[in-house]
Formats: C-alpha cells, structure tokens, sequence
C-alpha cells in the first residue's frame, strides 16, 4: 500500500504542468541536468575503465603474472620450476636470463633490456610469441627480436647485422635481426630485445643451466597479489617475488588517482544540477502553502510534511538518474559497438575508444545521484514542515 506522503508528492508533481507552469519548466530542467551529469559520468567511466583494461592487457601480455628472482641469478632452475608449477592456480612457468646491454646500428645506439627466453615454455607465459609474424619465434642462436618501435626508428629489416655491447667486459657480440614483436606499449617496442637463453648467457658468461629468475603465468590474473605471497612463503629466502601489479605499481596508482578525479568532477555537474532541485521544491512549497495549512489542521505532522516534499526532489532526482543511466549505458553501447570516434592508431595503438563498463562504476554513480538529490530535498521539505497552520491559511 503506498504511503499518503508518496501519493500527494505524486500528485503535486503531476499537477505543477496544469497550476504551476514556470516550476513544472524548472522541473524538467533539473530532470535534465541531474540525466547530464549521469550519462556523462557513465560514458567517461566506461571509456576510462576500458583504456585501463586495454593497458592491463598489453602489460600482462608483454610480462608475466610473477616473477621469481635472487641475487646473483637462479642455479637451480628445475627446483624452482617444480616448486612453482605446484601451487593451485599457476598454468606454467618458464625461466628467463635478462640483462641491459648496449645495442649499435651502423652510428646508432641505445640502451635495451636483453631477454633470453626458453623457445617451448615462453609462449605459456607471456604473449610475445604471438605478437610476431609467421616463422619468426623462436630466436636461434645469435639471432635477436627486436621490438617494431626500435626496428621502425632505426629503419631496420629482418637480416640486419647489428652490435650488442654487455657482460661485465662489455664485450661485443655480432647477432641477426630475426623480426620484430609489437606489444602495442610504446616502452616495450622501443626498449626489449628477445634472444634465445643460450644467446644472454654467452654475453653474461654464465654456466649453462643459470637464469636471472622464473616468469609465472597464474589463472586468474587478479588473484597475483594472493599467489605471490604463497609462493613467496614456499620459496623463501634468498628468493624474492614479484607481480606484474608490483611492477607497475606506479601506473595504476596515477590511473586510479585519474578516475577518482573524474569521478569528483563530474559529480559537479549533478550537484549544479540539483540546485535547480532546491529551486522547485521552494516554489513548490510557495505553491502548495495552503495545501500544506489544511493538511496539518486536519492531523498532518511535520515529518509528514517533511516527507512529502523530500519524496517530491527524489522522484525529479530519481527521474533524471533512470533517464541518464539509460542514455550513458546507450551510448557505452554504441561506442562499444560502432568506431563513431576515431583515434590515431600510430600513437595510442587503437583506433577507437575502448569501453567497459562495470557494475560497480554504475552503482556508484546512481547512489551518489540520488544521495545528492535527496541532500536537496533537505532545506525546502524542513521549511515547509515549519509553516504554520495559521499562517498558512491566513492569506489564502
């Protein structure tokens, strides 16, 4: 059964386009405004979550879920492959040899990080293999894959000689470009090389058998932190643990910080928007002063009158909250769906907006919607609960 004060709030609202023409304007304006801000902040959540979940993806396609290391490389590296793949949830496990070498071509040089890889476990555990062309991967001995950033600023082709300067007598070795990977993120492409383990250890010096640490791939890419504290605990020390959240740690603080700020911002436009919520329950107060007079003659209290109102601002409020959730989801949808905005693929390595939109980010932008158009209703339902019945009759 609905209540009295729900029912009258109803009432009013319907009859403001009959009575009150100016405040039922003023009311579709709000409805309006408070649908705005909504659907603005649903479609710039949903690309913001999606850039982050597209970045997400090329990270941890580019490196592994966990990466177990020690001082000085890893001798044992079958004990600690079995040690690892033991764990529920890890799918594999491959060890790496990794180190910073100098790399010159004809009069250019940079600095790259040299990875050897295992040619039959690597592809379980990263996505590197599958971002290269047919008959590229694996890397033979004194041969190297570089990344297409590098390859494209130096004009390189596969088949290219180039010099790789490292190990503790910085030592030159002649190796081939065997092809080119493309992670799509900028620091990768331009600054990984990829060779085969026996290839790293030769430039090291390293006995054979020897690796700088073992990348992990687990099931669920989430579930890192939880995992890396289980194989942390199994291993023990000298042996130190790492996530791929770990690594860029300082990447996702700064896009949460930007969402969070988003978020805040945005919420202003509701919030202006409510004002005008404030606005129409006053006149709407104005209006309804004898109305307010006879129902507290006849018994009415004030918290019925106070909630008479404050039902009134929910209604407009939740009225522009269903519309612009309906308008920010149908445009998330259609972003999703069709490339209506196109973006330059050379430089953020998509050509169109990436949305997802998640339950959470939803939820949070409905209640703050309509916690804000209830904090509206406060002011205008407190001063029509304090008129009094006298008074309110008096000049009517």
């Amino acid at each position: 059964m609905m209540r009295y004060e729900l029912f009258l709030a109803l009432r009013y609202l319907g009859g403001l386009r009959r009575q009150q023409p100016f405040v039922s304007v003023i009311a579709a304006i709000s409805v309006l405004g408070v649908a705005l801000g909504v659907a603005a902040l649903l479609v710039v959540l949903g690309v913001m979550a999606g850039f982050d979940a597209d970045l997400e993806g090329k990270i941890i396609g580019a490196n592994p879920h966990l990466i177990v290391e020690m001082d000085g490389g890893v001798i044992d590296e079958d004990s600690v492959l079995r040690s690892v793949e033991q764990i529920p949830g890890v799918v594999a496990a491959a060890g790496f040899v990794q180190t910073q070498v100098l790399l010159k071509y004809k009069d250019q040089a940079t600095g790259v990080i040299l990875r050897g890889v295992d040619p039959v476990k690597e592809p379980r555990v990263t996505g590197l293999a599958r971002s290269m062309g047919e008959g590229i991967w694996p890397p033979g001995p004194e041969e190297v894959i570089l990344g297409s950033e590098l390859m494209r600023r130096w004009r390189l082709r596969e088949g290219d000689s180039v010099i790789v300067m490292g190990g503790e007598k910085g030592s030159r070795h002649p190796m081939v470009v065997k092809g080119e990977f493309s992670t799509g993120m900028y620091d990768y492409d331009l600054n990984l090389a990829l060779a085969s383990q026996e290839t790293v250890r030769g430039i090291l010096d390293w006995p054979s058998g020897k690796i700088s640490g073992v990348g992990v791939r687990i099931r669920e890419a989430i579930q890192a932190p939880a995992l890396k504290r289980t194989l942390q605990r199994r291993l023990g020390f000298p042996y130190w643990v790492m996530s791929w959240m770990d690594l860029n740690r300082n990447l996702f603080a700064a896009l949460k910080l930007e969402k969070v700020t988003m978020f805040l911002i945005l919420t202003l436009i509701v919030l202006v928007a409510c004002f005008n919520i404030i606005a129409t329950i006053l006149m709407m107060v104005v209006a309804k002063t004898k109305e307010v007079g006879i129902l507290k003659s006849i018994g009415a209290t004030s918290a019925s009158v106070r909630r008479i109102f404050t039902w009134a601002g929910l209604l407009i409020g939740a009225g522009g909250t269903g519309l612009g959730t309906a308008v920010g989801l149908g445009l998330c949808g259609l972003l999703k769906k069709y490339p209506f905005v196109r973006l330059p693929a050379e430089i953020y390595y998509i050509d169109r907006l990436p949305v997802r939109l998640e339950f959470g980010d939803v939820l949070a932008v409905v209640l703050a919607a309509i916690a804000i158009s209830w904090a509206a209703c406060l002011y205008p339902a407190w001063v029509a609960a304090r008129l009094s019945p006298a008074e309110a009759v008096r000049y009517e």
